[in-house]
């Protein structure tokens, strides 16, 4: 399951993602939610994803990413992929995921790409 703590650098909302063993659904989806709505409520819509701390991603989580992604897009903003394992990166391709998300190798290269 993920975790995930938010952060602001420089007007892009930053997501950094974490594994965590918490089985609690309830939590998890009040989470998802919570962030949904943070989203669609901020007026700056540039969005840095952290993915460093993430080896495996189930299906249901790419989805959560690919829903990110859906939401941000819907009002006309930027969300930037960074810290991708090699792992993760060929699920990315084998799902052609690489094609339809911005995906950058660090930090500093997605907020380079951010700015407005």
């Amino acid at each position: 399951m993920l975790n995930f703590t938010t952060s602001e650098v420089s007007d892009v909302l930053v997501i950094n993602f974490e594994t965590t063993d918490d089985e609690n659904q309830d939590w998890q989806f009040g989470q998802r939610d919570w962030l949904y709505k943070l989203i669609e409520s901020r007026e700056e819509g540039r969005f840095a994803i952290d993915l460093t701390d993430i080896t495996y991603l189930a299906s249901s989580e790419i989805g959560f990413l690919v829903t990110i992604k859906r939401r941000i897009d819907r009002r006309k903003g930027q969300v930037v992929i960074y810290g991708i394992s090699p792992y993760i990166m060929d699920i990315f391709r084998t799902m052609n995921l690489h094609k339809v998300l911005d995906i950058v190798d660090n930090r500093a290269a997605a907020m380079a790409k951010l700015r407005p």
